[in-house]
């Protein structure tokens, strides 16, 4: 029995003997004994367990310094303040090492209003759901943001893209492994570039990035690590009804990239070119990691053959559809069984690829086909400059299928860009051939010496080694949650690799320094997602708070006092008792 029932119990039975003793005494004033002495065991009661009632309060704001404040914000900064570590700030000023010391020096902190550069990735756990304000500092010159591919494959072709802050009239130099420039690029008003490269053999390689301004001076600098993979080689069916320019070009492309090509091009009604073994059957499509077909080729195909297609797509073979015209209507129902549909489009402007295909003013355009392409739950494959969906792909099973509503993209290679060309074909075989290699880690685009890094999808025994310090004791990792993430904290810049038994991935670690103004941007934009997802809190709260004692102690007194009072009038009834 708790305490409060046990006082509760005590209390009622000495009531209810006060009150028997009164009336087997025969008391006068009875029924105002008996009150008084439920009144003053209530009173009693009361000052044991004072009720409790919500009330109103102001929640305590931290303003927490980051790095990158000002002297200027730090100067007007005004509140509870406390320096986070890279801080320039006066002694005066509470220092702590990291935000969740500085939550637990200030416990009723549930409001966070940051200053400066934004949260660090280490503390931005500690910040979710309360951070409300941001007085984010002016970004500074140099590089804030930066896309590029870590893996490409070898050969293929990449793209950067990025943002320059404060340089104005500036360029951005790209430059090879060897140190020489590959493309100088001017940013646009908005200080955006856009730049295409491409490596030529397998292996883990460093590009590099200058940002100068108009002068030419060297304003910031950073490294581009790239790991380009030998990849798996590929088997690829084509099947057509007729031959045209594309099938040439696209066939020569396939020979160059080291795909195993089978084909089988209708010549006339029963001529046939037929190149390997290009048997539409089960035990064919198995060894098979992408069919590419037309629509007229399709028409052609007798069940037996859809169904065998339709089956390996199924098991995890890619599927690509080439519409070159007019869709029959028997092979659009066909095609709509895979869940890809067709929608008339009045739109006749010629195509571009400039950007699909990483090309500058090529002043190429291309027909548009009157169809627009729909799919239940299918992602975009590839777009026209304009932003029109060209292609597009779905999962069926296991596999993937895509179509495509270009034609006449051979004149890109016609043109003299035959590296625009492989790229472009590269990205369409990548997304929808067979996944043949095994699931590789999730691994983080940027790492820095002394910043915490987290790797998804590791598994235990996967330890990390420095390549450049093979000497060093490799790096046991530690696996949690339903992600199997771990929490790396590098130590030294340079190659490393996550090694996994015999599999190995490249990872680059940047100098603590490196790429400041990029760093602090991430920091800014990581800062304002957290202070979205936390919404507006409200400055106003409700708490509990116990209702003073001493109320119900005088009233307790007072009862008491008055039955001692009524006790002592029969008393004395009692003692003097009337003739």
């Amino acid at each position: 029995m708790t305490m409060h029932a046990f006082s509760t119990v005590l209390l009622v039975l000495a009531v209810v003997i006060g009150c028997w003793r009164s009336w087997r005494m025969q008391a006068p004033l009875l029924g105002l004994r008996c009150a008084v002495q439920i009144a003053l065991a209530l009173a009693l009661w009361l000052c044991l367990w004072p009720p409790s009632g919500s009330e109103s309060f102001t929640r305590d704001e931290l303003v927490v310094l980051t790095p990158g404040a000002s002297a200027q914000q730090i100067a007007t900064a005004r509140g509870t303040l406390v320096a986070l570590p890279g801080v320039d700030a006066p002694r005066t000023i509470e220092h702590a090492p990291d935000l969740a010391t500085a939550l637990r020096h200030h416990a009723d902190a549930r409001r966070l209003r940051v200053v400066g550069g934004g949260l660090p990735l280490r503390d931005q756990d500690a910040a979710r759901g309360r951070l409300v304000a941001f007085d984010a500092a002016s970004l500074p010159r140099g590089i804030v943001e930066l896309e590029w591919p870590t893996s490409v494959s070898a050969g293929a072709q990449w793209r950067l893209r990025g943002r320059v802050e404060g340089l104005a009239n500036g360029r951005v130099e790209l430059r090879d492994p060897a140190d020489q420039v590959i493309a100088t690029l001017q940013p646009d008003v908005r200080g955006e570039f856009t730049a295409f490269a491409s490596v030529k053999g397998a292996g883990a390689m460093r590009f590099g990035l200058r940002a100068l301004d108009a002068q030419g001076v060297l304003v910031d600098q950073l490294e581009l690590p790239i790991v380009a993979e030998a990849g798996t080689p590929l088997r690829l069916l084509l099947l057509a009804d007729a031959p045209d320019a594309q099938l040439k070009y696209l066939r020569r492309w396939a020979q160059d990239a080291g795909i195993t090509l089978d084909s089988r091009i209708g010549l006339s009604k029963d001529v046939v070119l037929r190149e390997g073994s290009a048997q539409v059957d089960a035990a064919t499509l198995a060894q098979t990691d992408l069919v590419v077909i037309d629509e007229r080729a399709w028409e052609q195909l007798d069940t037996t053959r859809k169904d065998a297609l339709r089956s390996a797509l199924r098991e995890g073979m890619g599927l690509l559809l080439r519409v070159t015209g007019t869709v029959p209507e028997r092979v659009a129902q066909d095609w709509q069984t895979l869940g890809i549909s067709f929608e008339p489009d009045t739109a006749t402007t010629p195509i571009h690829l400039d950007r699909a295909a990483g090309l500058v003013e090529s002043r190429l355009d291309f027909p548009r086909l009157p169809i627009t392409l729909t799919g239940s739950n299918a992602a975009p494959l590839l777009r026209a400059d304009d932003g029109s969906v060209l292609a597009i792909r779905r999962n069926v099973g296991d596999g993937r299928v895509g179509v495509m509503r270009i034609v006449d993209e051979w004149r890109i290679a016609l043109a003299g860009h035959r590296a625009a060309y492989a790229s472009l074909w590269s990205g369409l075989v990548a997304q929808l051939a067979r996944a043949r290699a095994p699931s590789a880690p999730q691994l983080p685009h940027w790492l820095r010496v002394g910043e915490r890094a987290l790797l998804c999808g590791v598994q235990s025994g996967d330890v990390i080694e420095t390549i450049a310090q093979p000497t060093a004791k490799p790096v046991g990792l530690f696996a949690t949650g339903k992600d199997q993430c771990a929490a790396w904290w590098p130590a030294q810049s340079g190659w490393h690799a996550l090694v996994r038994g015999a599999q190995r991935w490249p990872l680059y670690v940047q100098e603590a320094a490196a790429a400041s103004a990029l760093a602090q941007a991430e920091r800014t934009r990581q800062t304002r997602a957290l202070m979205a997802a936390a919404g507006t809190a409200e400055v106003q709260a409700q708490r509990e708070r116990l209702w003073p004692r001493w109320p119900f102690l005088l009233a307790v007194i007072g009862f008491a006092s008055l039955l001692w009072w009524l006790e002592r009038r029969v008393r004395e009834a009692q003692s003097h008792p009337r003739n």
